[in-house]
């Protein structure tokens, strides 16, 4: 399982829809991600993104592009102000191994 993580903080005045409309795909049939999207309780404009990814490290190389807008980066960075996080990490531990 991979796991793409995010955490960033949007600008002022910018809303979880304006960030819905930056970053979800046009098109999400078949999307090959669980997908979460969270505020942080103590600083509403900080969001986590989580994709959960049942694949290969190559086969996430190569559905990579599918994951976002082809021009995701440039909407984001217009509603986002920071971006603290931003990696792909290997799952080593579960809920089956607890």
């Amino acid at each position: 399982m991979l796991r793409a993580v995010f955490v960033r903080t949007l600008k002022a005045g910018v809303t979880y829809e304006q960030f819905k409309e930056a970053w979800v795909p046009e098109n999400t049939d078949g999307y090959p991600a669980k997908v979460s999207v969270s505020r942080n309780v103590a600083d509403d404009r900080q969001v986590i993104t989580v994709l959960e990814l049942d694949m290969s490290l190559a086969e996430f190389e190569d559905k990579r592009a599918a994951l976002t807008r082809p021009d995701a980066l440039e909407r984001l960075a217009e509603i986002v102000e920071t971006t603290e996080l931003a990696g792909l990490y290997e799952g080593v531990l579960d809920e089956k191994d607890l």
